[in-house]
């Protein structure tokens, strides 16, 4: 791993009320109602892979389930001809702040016009939860389109910071995600016996 200077961008959403998307007729966006750690754990390393999603490699299944079981977490899929295509996932704070955490589509479903109405779901979503403010951050490793399109949707930078983070190689072990792989196995070894 190397260490990368990034700068790292906190929105707030200040854009006009956001009405609910109408999809194409074989385009779904679901909530994940029961605590899945595969389900999200599998979203959050094949959509941010490619951007070198980083700070949840390391969890363990117990602290996926852990973390998604508590009642200020939910989660959307964005589902295209029965395939996964891109995830929502909502955090909200003490301050009844919604904090839209991740994000993003599956590789192969990136410039077919889903994005934009992913984004503004998401902010039709965290609104809908009784939302103080609607927020996120991005940073300049993130998709080189990010911040302008978050812009373009309403967001306004409202603080940002920068530091020296130590991101995966796209070639690094870490993103097998071994960890999370026998501790997986681990969990439902002592389920089954």
């Amino acid at each position: 791993m190397q260490q990368t200077l990034v700068t790292t961008w906190y929105l707030d959403y200040q854009g006009p009320t956001v009405q609910p998307v109408t999809w194409p007729n074989d385009v779904q966006l679901v909530e994940a109602e029961i605590a899945s750690p595969e389900l999200n754990q599998f979203l959050f390393r094949t959509v941010g892979g490619p951007w070198r999603w980083y700070s949840r490699l390391s969890w363990s299944y117990q602290q996926w389930l852990t973390y998604l079981e508590q009642q200020q977490v939910r989660t959307w899929l964005l589902w295209n001809k029965g395939t996964p295509a891109g995830y929502i996932e909502l955090v909200k704070h003490q301050d009844n702040s919604v904090e839209i955490m991740f994000f993003g589509l599956l590789p192969q479903f990136v410039g077919q016009g889903l994005g934009k109405k992913l984004a503004q779901q998401a902010i039709y979503l965290a609104h809908s939860w009784q939302a103080t403010k609607v927020w996120l951050h991005t940073c300049s490793a993130d998709h080189p389109a990010a911040l302008h399109n978050y812009q373009q949707a309403g967001f306004k930078i409202v603080n940002s910071k920068k530091a020296l983070e130590t991101l995966p190689e796209p070639n690094d072990n870490q993103l097998l995600t071994a960890e999370f792989v026998f501790s997986a196995l681990q969990h439902h070894s002592k389920s089954a016996g």
